[in-house]
């Protein structure tokens, strides 16, 4: 059953608990996830017995503006708020204070979903948080969005064991070029190789341009997504207030529907803007 879409939804405010401070580029990463999310869960709501949500870094729900008073929805909020809900959210954070405004802010909402959350490092617990979603029956979207490299290739790995589609934050130039000559020394074993299963993106960056090599280091990451059996892919780029790149968002999916449905969701941006249509 879907949502009663008359519902009033709280206004995410300063309540007195954990909020994290994010840039105001924020807003479209998260504008783009909503989109993704609720056409997904309209499409495939009498399609499948179970739709699963799995957060990897759920933060605490709420997030504020740098600079700014406003505040807004992060990834598990939106994910339960959803006009056609999930059968079940599968939350995890590392950190205690945003776990408890995370189960604060989820049990004050009218319609209160079924979720899972723990505080824990999703790269260690990723076993743990898999055993709720069935193997069979359920289609799924991973959304993994660390602050840096913090995602390990083997969760990844794991996730893939389920019919899930990923939305990754590649932390490409705020983390990954930055301090590449740090991580190229730390040899085996960095954060980089880690969250690429690999350490051929040594050869890669050495090789490529400095100018290219962030686009380099996407195409890596997806020819490896593609031995997980992926398919289907699409990258979306996003810039600080000054206009530098900072990261990107890569999205996988082994079935075509499932770009399309990405696809869909950015064509209109955080400002109603509608870009060109896709060809292919």
């Amino acid at each position: 059953m879907g949502r009663d879409a008359e519902v009033e939804l709280p206004d995410p405010h300063d309540d007195g608990l954990a909020m994290p401070e994010i840039g105001p580029w924020g807003r479209r990463k998260y504008h783009f996830l909503a989109r993704y999310l609720n056409i997904f869960t309209t499409a495939m709501k009498e399609k499948w017995s179970q739709l699963h949500y799995i957060d990897l870094f759920a933060g605490a729900g709420f997030a504020r503006i740098r600079d700014s008073n406003d505040v807004v929805y992060t990834s598990p909020m939106i994910a339960a708020t959803l006009q056609h809900p999930f059968t079940c959210l599968h939350l995890c954070d590392k950190n205690p204070a945003n776990c408890i405004a995370l189960k604060a802010r989820l049990d004050a909402l009218p319609c209160r979903p079924r979720f899972n959350l723990t505080n824990a490092d999703s790269n260690e617990f990723i076993g743990e948080m898999l055993a709720g979603v069935p193997a069979r029956g359920a289609l799924s979207v991973t959304f993994a969005d660390p602050f840096g490299l913090h995602l390990d290739f083997n969760t990844v790995r794991e996730i893939a064991k389920r019919q899930s589609d990923l939305i990754v934050l590649m932390a490409d130039n705020m983390d990954a070029l930055r301090n590449w000559a740090t991580y190229y020394q730390d040899n085996p074993g960095s954060s980089l190789d880690r969250f690429m299963g690999e350490s051929g993106w040594r050869e890669v960056l050495k090789s490529t341009p400095s100018a290219r090599q962030a686009e380099a280091l996407r195409k890596r990451y997806i020819e490896k997504l593609k031995t997980l059996g992926y398919s289907e892919f699409d990258t979306e780029g996003f810039r600080n207030s000054r206009g530098a790149d900072i990261y990107s968002l890569v999205f996988a999916s082994r079935n075509r529907l499932g770009l399309k449905f990405w696809r869909e969701a950015r064509k209109v941006d955080e400002q109603g803007q509608r870009g060109l249509p896709f060809t292919n």
